[in-house]
């Protein structure tokens, strides 16, 4: 049985008469019901949807190779990474695990990688050599930290490059491109050739951690493999202990 309806006053702007008249509109209970719940839940997903954005501090800038490098690392020395890895080989789900990265100038990288909370990879990068403190010996995961180590420093080991571009900055070496953001310095994307192979990572969702802005969303693709990394935090230079960075010798 339908409730009786309800009545509702607006007013109108009537332009024979030139003035505002009050109209009167029936609504049912039911109906209003729905309408009310629509308002509701499309202001909540709104409000879920909003991004914050990094401020535009560069647009008005001209900025050379060397203004970009200092901006963009000069005071950082060691970046840490709390991150959500997924694991696809050939367009398929291969794994899903946790890491804590720590990344330090120049090219040294300590993983710590977890599954359902327990740690089942713990090796360092460093010197160029892989060290392996706990799980099994992969020099896979040299490559895997290098290109971790590449993809967050990005502004390392830029000798002899060149930068051009107008929407973008394109920082070019002898294998590496890199897209800039003009006006935040933030990447874009990278494109690295190693053993003649074609490394290509994607950046995405700018975080700001008590000001320092940096993508929370990483895509990278080697081989017939791709890793999409979430940064839930990434810390800049953070206090070291004892345990970082060592190694079994």
């Amino acid at each position: 049985m339908l409730k009786k309806p309800l009545r509702y006053f607006f007013t109108k702007w009537e332009v024979r008469s030139e003035k505002w008249e009050v109209k009167k509109l029936k609504i049912s209970k039911p109906l209003l019901l729905t309408f009310s719940f629509l308002l509701l839940t499309s202001s909540f997903f709104t409000g879920c949807a909003a991004k914050t954005a990094p401020p535009p501090q560069y647009m008005e800038q001209e900025l050379s190779l060397e203004d970009v490098i200092k901006e963009a690392g000069d005071d950082i020395e060691v970046l840490k990474a709390i991150a959500e890895i997924r694991i696809e080989k050939n367009n398929e789900p291969q794994d899903f695990i946790n890491a804590s990265i720590l990344v330090k100038k120049p090219d040294w990288v300590h993983m710590r990688i977890y599954k359902l909370g327990m740690l089942v990879r713990d090796f360092v990068v460093k010197d160029g050599a892989l060290h392996v403190l706990a799980g099994p010996s992969d020099m896979k995961m040299k490559g895997v930290a290098d290109e971790f180590f590449n993809s967050i420093f990005w502004w390392e080991n830029l000798d002899g490059a060149s930068m051009n571009g107008e929407e973008e900055y394109i920082i070019k070496t002898v294998d590496r491109e890199i897209h800039l953001d003009r006006a935040t310095l933030l990447p874009v994307r990278q494109e690295i050739t190693a053993f003649n192979k074609g490394i290509h990572i994607r950046y995405d969702e700018p975080r700001d951690n008590e000001g320092f802005w940096y993508q929370s969303s990483l895509e990278i693709y080697m081989d017939d493999l791709k890793f999409t990394v979430k940064l839930e935090k990434l810390i800049k230079n953070p206090v070291l202990t004892e345990y970082d960075f060592r190694t079994p010798y």
